[in-house]
């Protein structure tokens, strides 16, 4: 009998609690906020951070690149943004955003991984780059763990292409297509 009430309110509490959905294609991407810490700056070689929203990811094609603090992770997105780097489409056309789970970092890396973050502000100066130190973006758009998702928004930041985990070949030529326009593949996103 106890067992059968414990089972009941297990479950009473899984329904209750709220589940994070998926990203699904033509849905707006949920609002992220990061506080703390946030997006990464450099001024006068000096790193610092402020808050950022997702909210204002609206003026052009965004492409969202969610991983966690591990190389494994960022090891599962490179082959897209190399492809994407020697794709010839143009710059003007996109603007990057790359948001590390700091909370996933591996036991007394953190302090690595922001120094990283500066380095490659430092280097990719144009791009978005932003510190989630608890996690919030991983649960609130419910994504894998110690994993990396690509998230493509259109211009009202509503979700064209999400792809979770290591890419291959047909699925980095999708999010290619994506960025470029090919209306080909409005029908398969």
């Amino acid at each position: 009998m106890a067992e059968r009430l414990l089972c009941l309110l297990l479950a009473a509490l899984l329904i209750a609690a709220p589940a994070a959905q998926a990203l699904q294609a033509g849905e707006p991407l949920p609002p992220l906020e990061v506080a703390k810490l946030g997006e990464v700056l450099i001024e006068d070689s000096e790193t610092r951070f402020r808050p950022w929203q997702s909210s204002a990811l609206t003026d052009r094609l965004h492409i969202v690149q969610y991983m966690a603090a591990r190389m494994s992770a960022r090891k599962l997105s490179k082959p897209f943004t190399d492809r994407l780097e020697k794709s010839g489409i143009p710059y003007a056309r996109y603007h990057i955003s790359t948001v590390v789970n700091l909370d996933d970092a591996l036991f007394g890396t953190r302090g690595m991984v922001l120094s990283e973050l500066a380095k490659n502000k430092r280097k990719y100066s144009l791009s978005t780059i932003v510190a989630d130190e608890t996690g919030r973006g991983r649960e609130l758009w419910g994504l894998e763990e110690s994993s990396s998702a690509v998230i493509i928004l259109d211009t009202s930041g509503r979700v064209l292409y999400f792809h979770q985990g290591a890419m291959q070949d047909a699925d980095i030529e999708r999010a290619l297509a994506v960025v470029r326009g090919d209306d080909a593949v409005a029908g398969a996103r």
